[in-house]
């Protein structure tokens, strides 16, 4: 293919105006910063304030003595993690966070970030007598349904 037959080269008009390169750098600008706006969005990692992670974290920066737990403050601590559906194990990595930021003289604010990588606690199941108040109410409705269905059936 000759030179000939490529298209002209594309030059950007109308550079000699002041207002319209003012213009192209304010639009440049303004997308830049939607675009900044945008990813610091999707960084931004803060917990909810009722999220059982941050509650437990909260509770645990309470307790410490210093930078330390006592035995009987850990356990407490435990207790509420038990009760916020917390696994021991993400309960003894979130005290450890918490000890770390106090340690190192950091805001526990700062420990959202860290605290959004542990897994989310799951729904508390339900108890033992609340799953046998299930069954006995679906057989009861069962049955009632039965009945006016027999009733139903035996009228027509």
């Amino acid at each position: 293919m000759s030179q000939a037959a490529l298209p002209p080269h594309l030059r950007l008009i109308g550079t000699d105006d002041p207002e319209v390169v003012a213009n192209w750098a304010r639009s440049r600008l303004n997308r830049q910063q939607v675009i900044r706006e945008n990813r610091a969005a999707g960084l931004n990692r803060s917990l909810d304030p009722t999220d059982p992670r941050w509650v437990l974290a909260i509770r645990a920066y309470s307790q410490l003595q210093g930078t330390t737990l006592t035995p009987e403050r850990r356990q407490r601590v435990m207790r509420t993690a038990r009760q916020l559906g917390i696994r021991p194990f993400d309960a003894n990595l979130i005290v450890a966070i918490v000890q770390d930021h106090a340690r190192s003289g950091l805001a526990l604010s700062e420990a959202q970030g860290t605290l959004t990588l542990l897994r989310e606690p799951e729904a508390a199941r339900a108890g033992r007598w609340a799953i046998l108040l299930r069954w006995a109410a679906a057989i009861a409705t069962a049955a009632v349904a039965n009945a006016l269905l027999i009733r139903w059936f035996l009228s027509s």
